[in-house]
């Protein structure tokens, strides 16, 4: 996790809020090749000194974020040395992909981390089958072996990610060759920007922080004020392995939608053309609340069986630990990803002071409310509670976000139409998450599982099933909602979706697409 959080330091504060519309203007240069390359080596060596800073503080990082026995904090170092070189193997897959996405090549930006996930789980299916499920083990199983096999293929999956990239960078006529220097490349009026932003990530970050520290607490205090078995309380890991899931879709899509979509407004808002961005952006907003809708009905309706299809390894126990801060996670998932998108507008404005504001109320209700909800709930509910205190950071300064986005589109952003799409995608997934919740337990008696408060069986198998059958139940309840909603947007995220994945996308020239985007102004 800790490389992940410098990563997003980095990542936050340099390379989405500057470096992008950088290489959006750049492309328009007669020279953009020479300043390409200048941009890259200043993204590798940056990332290069991070990396080397941040393994020689590795000790330090790990004692900020992790609060355990000193073997703990061993297992937990040797863990992190192993996994900093992904801080600028994280990077470099950013830059190089932002740079493929500004000349319209989506496919293997968008990909390229499918072969980052089959390494790992090749790592890890091979962890498996030599040593076993690694749960419930004593602290000294760890051996450096074992380490190095885990952590390190984690490593090799991410560096195969960014490296893959520069395939397709040569394929579109960049070839690139180190080049130094900052003069040309135009960052010297993108300062304030980066500095802002630096101060959403660390805002962001020191949330992070009570977050950890509160859900590695939990176990611990359940075990000194009830005696209840520190394996029966979802602590850190059960909460990471929650957020790790629900990431997925918000990585997969979510990214995915803000990294097509920050090119295009750059390019609008450079040229003036405040018309165009705002009906990019409304677009972006209304496909992603009807996609996003439906994930979070996922993770409402089938925590568990979700769990188990892609975490084979644990019990059902353990995965009902991890179901409740997943479901609360959930809930917040369309608020997260819309955020995402309206922070990369603000970027292509050069705005980072607005981000900022956001994120200063949005972190700040989410660290006093982790502090009051552990004084007030048991430790057992502290990582659902941590849960839906995220998802309400990102609901609650919605107005103040609204109010801020529509001073730099000339107070008009589409709100209406954005907000009905809206209403009507979350009034489609709570009528879904109802029924889905009512035939959940018909679907797992179907398949021959049963899942209690807080133990159940279900193997793998009947996992996937209940998931698959219950995901189908879903999207034809969601579709028939939207359907009967008369929602507009539902074919455009279908169509957006399939546009992502190799083989159907349609191919259009750009001249197909420009007559496409003006017919569309026109209705």
């Amino acid at each position: 996790m800790i490389p992940q959080v410098i990563y997003t330091l980095v990542s936050g504060g340099i390379f989405n809020a500057v470096l992008v519309p950088q290489i959006v203007r750049t492309l328009k240069a007669k020279d953009a090749e020479t300043k390409l390359n200048k941009l890259i080596t200043l993204a590798i060596t940056m990332l290069l000194a991070v990396t080397i800073l941040m393994a020689l503080c590795t000790p330090l990082l790990t004692k900020l974020y992790v609060n355990g026995s000193p073997e703990t904090m061993a297992l937990a170092t040797s863990f992190t040395l192993w996994c900093m070189p992904q801080i600028f193997f994280y990077g470099l897959y950013t830059v190089v992909g932002q740079i493929l996405a500004a000349k319209d090549h989506f496919t293997a930006y968008a990909w390229s981390s499918v072969g980052a996930n089959i390494i790992s789980c090749i790592g890890f299916g091979t962890f498996i089958a030599l040593f076993g499920r690694a749960t419930e083990h004593p602290l000294d199983f760890w051996t450096a072996d074992k380490i190095a096999l885990t952590a390190g293929t984690w490593t090799l999956g991410v560096a195969f990610q960014a490296l893959v990239l520069f395939i397709p960078l040569t394929k579109i006529g960049l070839k690139y060759r180190p080049i130094f220097g900052l003069r040309g490349i135009g960052l010297r009026s993108m300062g304030p920007v980066a500095a802002w932003s630096v101060g959403i990530v660390v805002i962001d970050q020191l949330a992070n922080i009570v977050i950890t520290r509160t859900s590695t607490n939990a176990p611990m205090l359940a075990q000194q004020q009830f005696g209840i078995n520190p394996l029966d309380v979802a602590g850190n890991a059960s909460y990471q392995n929650a957020y790790t899931i629900y990431m997925l879709p918000y990585s997969l899509i979510a990214v995915s939608l803000a990294t097509a979509i920050f090119p295009k407004i750059s390019r609008a808002v450079a040229d003036h053309n405040i018309a165009e961005a705002r009906i990019d952006l409304s677009q972006a907003l209304r496909n992603m609340g009807v996609i996003m809708c439906y994930f979070a009905v996922a993770f409402v309706v089938m925590p568990v069986p979700i769990i188990l299809a892609l975490l084979p390894s644990v019990s059902v126990r353990e995965a009902i630990l991890m179901a409740g801060p997943l479901v609360t996670l959930g809930v917040g998932l369309p608020f997260a990803s819309a955020y995402l998108i309206i922070q990369r507008t603000f970027y292509a404005f050069e705005d980072g002071k607005s981000p900022f504001i956001f994120m200063l109320f949005a972190m700040g209700i989410q660290a006093v409310s982790v502090i009051i909800g552990a004084k007030l709930l048991p430790p057992t509910e502290w990582t659902t509670m941590i849960g839906m205190v995220g998802a309400m950071s990102y609901i609650l300064p919605i107005p103040i976000l609204y109010a801020m986005l529509r001073k730099r589109f000339e107070n008009n952003i589409d709100g209406p139409r954005i907000a009905i799409s809206y209403l009507k995608s979350i009034g489609a997934a709570v009528a879904t998450m109802f029924i889905g919740v009512t035939v959940r337990d018909s679907v797992y008696q179907l398949v021959g599982a049963q899942i209690g408060a807080v133990d159940g069986h279900m193997n793998w198998i009947q996992a996937v099933a209940c998931a698959a059958l219950l995901a189908i139940v879903a999207f034809i309840v969601y579709v028939g909602m939207l359907r009967l909603l008369r929602s507009e947007e539902f074919k455009e995220a279908i169509a957006l979706i399939s546009s992502r994945i190799p083989g159907l996308r349609k191919p259009t020239s750009p001249n197909d697409r420009l007559e496409q985007g003006d017919a569309e102004n026109g209705e």
